[in-house]
């Protein structure tokens, strides 16, 4: 298995295919911040 690291906007993949987006948080913040916050309000 090959991992490969593409940068872009995570929002709006320009890849064709399946997409993982893996993203690493801790339990300390809320819903109102960073990487989060992007996503939602995509």
């Amino acid at each position: 298995m090959e991992i490969n690291y593409i940068k872009g906007d995570v929002t709006s993949p320009q890849t064709k295919g399946i997409k993982i987006i893996a993203h690493i948080c801790n339990d300390i913040g809320g819903w109102d911040k960073g990487f989060v916050l992007t996503v939602s309000k995509r």
